[in-house]
């Protein structure tokens, strides 16, 4: 079977990290993640990632760029095919500043489709949520690393 590419957005505002509980599939319903999306075969990464934010969360998102390595997955499940395996990307990126997000409750709120919560989790906190999946929470905590270490990514914050 083939592999999938899975991209997942690192969105930090306020020293919170943006993350979503899963609905769907049943596989990997109730588990915390990055919000992120598969990417079709042949698709684009940042577009993927732009339609998940529009259709699940009603917000426009921008891609800024990749970071990190890739993160190996095994027994990726979609709605349709279980891929043996897949690849999670992670990419910095950041929603319109003008938008007014009430961090406090999670904004944006998900539409229900892939997730039926969300939360603006402090850095120094990641445990708050759980349970996660592996490989988000392993993530997570190098978005948290590069973030601390990175002053321009700070200070787009």
């Amino acid at each position: 079977m083939a592999e999938a590419v899975v991209t997942g957005a690192a969105i930090v505002r306020g020293y919170r990290l943006f993350v979503a509980r899963r609905s769907r599939p049943q596989s990997v319903a109730g588990f915390w993640e990055l919000p992120g999306a598969e990417v079709p075969p042949g698709g684009d990464e940042r577009t993927a990632l732009s339609d998940l934010f529009t259709s699940e969360f009603s917000i426009s998102l921008h891609t800024v760029d990749r970071i990190l390595s890739d993160r190996g997955l095994t027994a990726w499940p979609t709605e349709d095919l279980d891929y043996d395996a897949a690849v999670l990307r992670i990419w910095r990126c950041q929603l319109p500043s003008e938008s007014t997000l009430d961090l406090d409750i999670g904004d944006p709120r998900p539409n229900m489709y892939v997730y039926d919560e969300t939360r603006w989790v402090p850095l120094n906190e990641l445990d708050q949520v759980s349970p996660w999946r592996d490989a988000d929470r392993i993530m997570a905590s190098e978005i948290v690393d590069h973030y601390m270490a990175d002053e321009v990514w700070q200070s787009a914050d």
